[in-house]
């Protein structure tokens, strides 16, 4: 059964094609894998559908500059912002990696058959946490 069906339903197996997938490539991809080992949950995206690689490097170089601006504290953002740039019009789907605690995110780019992960980066959530426990609902 496809990735995807696995993500869906949260089962061991889909837990264990993605760490899989992961590997070992820099810091955002070790700490993602073990971020999942550890518990942590995903989710692979049906939409949007795929898009091309380009699309998404100039979003995540966007979003690398202010996240860099702004001092929070990132793994591997410039890096897959570069990835994506050099993928070109390689069709991508996107995933994520939710860690509680401490509130961390991670951001996966996977190929359009979920074969592979392309680019992998991490941001630290905790600001975010602090502004939901500062502003009134």
């Amino acid at each position: 059964m496809p990735l995807l069906y696995f993500a869906a339903v949260r089962s061991q197996r889909g837990t264990g094609q993605l760490i899989r997938l992961l590997g070992e490539r820099n810091d955002a991809f070790e700490a993602c894998r073990l971020a999942l080992e550890d518990g942590a949950s995903f989710r692979i995206f049906e939409d949007p559908a795929p898009l091309p690689a380009h699309h998404y490097a100039r979003i995540y170089a966007r979003r690398e500059r202010l996240t860099r601006n702004a001092g929070r504290p990132t793994l591997g953002f410039r890096e897959a912002a570069d990835r994506l740039g050099e993928s070109g019009d390689q069709p991508l789907r996107l995933g994520q990696v939710t860690v509680i605690s401490p509130p961390y995110h991670f951001q996966l780019f996977l190929t359009a058959d979920i074969s592979a992960v392309v680019a992998c980066l991490g941001v630290d959530q905790q600001h975010q946490a602090g502004r939901r426990q500062r502003d009134p609902v």
